[in-house]
C-alpha cells in the first residue's frame, strides 16, 4: 500500500470579530434580525469611524453574553439566535463604525450551521462596509464548502481588493483554490497565484502561520508531481516554520505532517513516523497525520494501531471518499483476522473507485488465503471461497489490462488461479479415490462377512457331524453292556 501524498485542502478561514476575546466560527430563512431587507446599507454614521466608548462597552456586552452562552463549549438553537441578536443590536445601535459586530452576528449563525443566515448577513455587513475583507472572506468560505469553487474564488478575490493590506485570511483562501486547481491541471499561473498569495500574507505577517503551512505544502505538491527541486523548498519553510512557531511558543499539525511527508520522499520511515506522531498530539484528529501513520503501521505490520488511526481519518468526509484509506483499513482487518470487516472495506474501496483493480485482487487473496482456509471450513466450503477468488481474480486481470504497474500482482493471480484450478482437480481425484476406496471397503466387508459364513457353515457342519458320531457310540456302548 503506498503512502498518501497529499493534504486535503490549505484551510478554510472563518473569523469571529470578537476584540480580545478571539473565536473561530465553521460555518437561515429570513434576513438577518427576522426581516426581509438588510439594515447594513441604511445604518448610520460612516465605515471605518472610531467607535464611541459607549459603543466599546455595548460591544463587550455582547462578547460577554456570547460566551456565557457558549460556556459548556458549545452553542446551538435559541442560544444562537440569542447570541447573533445581541451583535445586531450593537450594530442598530452605533452604526457602521460598529460593523464588526454585525459581522459577528453572522459568524454565529456560520458556527451554528444557519448558513443561509450568515450568508445574508455577510452581504450586508459588505453593504455596510464594502472594505470589510473578513465578510467576504466567510462568504467565500461559505460558497466554498458547498462546491462552488469559482464563485468561492471570485468572493476571497474581492475580499483581497477590499483591503489589501489586511486581507490574509483571504489571501490564503485564493492560494488554497488556487492550489486545487494547480493540482488538477498543473496550470503555472494557479501555481503562480497561489504562490503570490502566500508570500504576499507573510511580507504583511511574517509568522502567519497558515501562510507556512500553505506554502510548504504548495511547494511539496509541484515538487512530487512536477519539479523535485520544489521538494527543497518545501523543506526551507517547514524548517523556517517550525522555527518561527517556536519562538513564539505554537506549533502546528499541518507543518508537522508535510515534515514527514518529505521524509517519505526520503524513505526515512522512522522520521516520518515521528513527524506524523508530533502532529497528532498536537491535533488529535488530523485525518492527513493519522492516515499516514496508518500507511507506515500496515508497512510493520502494527494492524492495530493502523485500525485505530484509520479509524479517526475516515471520519473525515474528503478520507472517507478515499479507496486507499478503504483498502488500508481492508489490509489492517485482515491482519486482524476481522475477515467479514476487511471484506467490506474492500468492497467500499471497489464502489468508490469501479476501474481501480486493487481491491479484487484484495478481495480474492482475502477468499483464497484466508475464508476458505479458516477453522471450521469443510472442503464445500472451501471450493465455494475458492470460487468466488476466481471470479475476483477475472475482475482483477480485466481491470488490470496490461498496466506494468500490476504485472507482478498479474503473475500471482495467474498462480493463484493455477493453484485453485489443481487444488479442484486434487479434490476431484481425492473423490474419486475415496469412493473406490469405499467400494474396496465395501467389497471387503462382503467378502469377510461371506468368509465368515463359510467358516460358520463349516463350524455347524463340524458340529453336527461330531453329535452324529457321538451319538452311535453310546448306542455301541448299550448293545455291550
Amino acid at each position: 500500500m503506498r503512502n498518501v501524498n497529499k493534504l486535503l485542502g490549505i484551510g478554510l478561514f472563518v473569523a469571529l470579530a470578537m476584540g480580545m476575546s478571539g473565536c473561530k466560527g465553521k460555518e437561515g430563512t429570513k434576513g438577518p434580525d427576522g426581516k426581509s431587507g438588510g439594515i447594513g446599507s441604511t445604518a448610520k454614521g460612516q465605515a471605518g469611524a472610531k467607535p464611541t466608548k459607549e459603543a466599546k462597552e455595548d460591544f463587550a456586552k455582547a462578547v460577554a453574553k456570547y460566551n456565557k452562552l457558549k460556556g459548556d463549549g458549545k452553542i446551538d438553537g435559541k442560544e444562537c439566535e440569542q447570541a447573533a441578536d445581541a451583535f445586531i443590536q450593537v450594530f442598530k445601535e452605533h452604526g457602521k463604525p460598529m460593523v464588526a459586530a454585525y459581522f459577528n452576528a453572522g459568524a454565529i449563525y456560520d458556527e451554528c450551521g444557519n448558513l443561509e443566515k450568515a450568508e445574508k448577513i455577510y452581504k450586508d455587513v459588505i453593504n455596510a462596509d464594502s472594505t470589510y475583507d473578513l465578510a467576504y472572506n466567510n462568504l467565500g468560505v461559505i460558497y466554498w464548502k458547498s462546491g462552488k469553487e469559482k464563485q468561492a474564488l471570485d468572493t476571497f478575490r474581492k475580499g483581497v481588493n477590499a483591503n489589501k493590506l489586511q486581507a490574509r485570511a483571504a489571501r490564503n483562501n485564493v492560494a488554497g483554490l488556487s492550489r486545487n486547481a494547480y493540482i488538477k491541471t498543473l496550470d503555472t499561473a494557479a501555481f503562480n497565484e497561489a504562490e503570490t498569495s502566500i508570500q504576499t500574507v507573510l511580507a504583511l505577517d511574517s509568522s502567519n502561520q497558515s501562510a507556512y503551512e500553505n506554502l510548504a505544502r504548495l511547494y511539496y505538491d509541484r515538487g512530487i508531481r512536477k519539479d523535485p527541486s520544489y521538494l527543497v523548498l518545501a523543506n526551507l519553510v517547514v524548517t523556517q516554520a517550525l522555527r518561527v512557531l517556536k519562538d513564539e511558543g505554537r506549533k502546528s499539525a499541518d507543518i508537522l505532517n508535510i515534515s514527514g511527508l518529505l521524509y517519505m520522499q526520503r524513505d526515512d520511515q522512522i522520521n516520518a513516523l515521528k513527524a506524523f506522531k508530533g502532529a497528532i498530539e498536537i491535533r488529535p484528529d488530523h485525518p492527513e497525520a493519522n492516515l499516514n501513520i496508518a500507511f507506515i503501521s500496515i508497512r510493520f505490520r502494527d494492524y492495530e494501531t493502523a485500525e485505530k488511526s484509520l479509524g479517526i481519518a475516515l471520519k473525515n468526509d474528503n478520507i472517507s471518499k478515499n479507496p486507499e484509506a478503504w483498502l488500508a483499513l481492508g489490509v489492517a482487518q485482515r491482519g486482524l483476522k476481522k475477515f467479514d470487516k476487511a471484506e467490506g472495506s474492500y468492497n467500499k474501496a471497489a464502489k468508490l473507485a469501479p476501474k481501480d483493480p486493487r481491491p479484487w485482487y484484495n478481495l480474492a487473496v482475502l477468499n483464497q488465503m484466508h475464508l476458505a482456509t479458516a477453522d471450521g471450513i469443510d472442503q464445500e466450503g472451501t471450493k465455494k471461497f475458492f470460487n468466488v477468488a476466481k471470479k475476483h481474480y477475472a475482475k482483477f486481470m480485466e481491470l488490470a489490462g496490461n498496466d506494468k504497474n500490476y504485472a507482478t500482482n498479474a503473475l500471482e493471480a495467474k498462480d493463484s488461479l493455477a493453484t485453485i484450478d489443481e487444488t479442484f482437480e486434487f479434490f476431484k481425484i481425492q473423490k474419486e479415490l475415496e469412493a473406490k476406496a469405499k467400494e474396496m471397503e465395501a467389497l471387503q466387508k462382503k467378502q469377510e462377512a461371506e468368509e465368515r459364513k463359510r467358516l460358520l457353515e463349516l463350524e455347524k457342519k463340524a458340529q453336527a457331524a461330531a453329535a452324529a458320531g457321538g451319538g452311535d457310540a453310546a448306542a455301541g456302548g448299550g448293545d455291550g453292556g
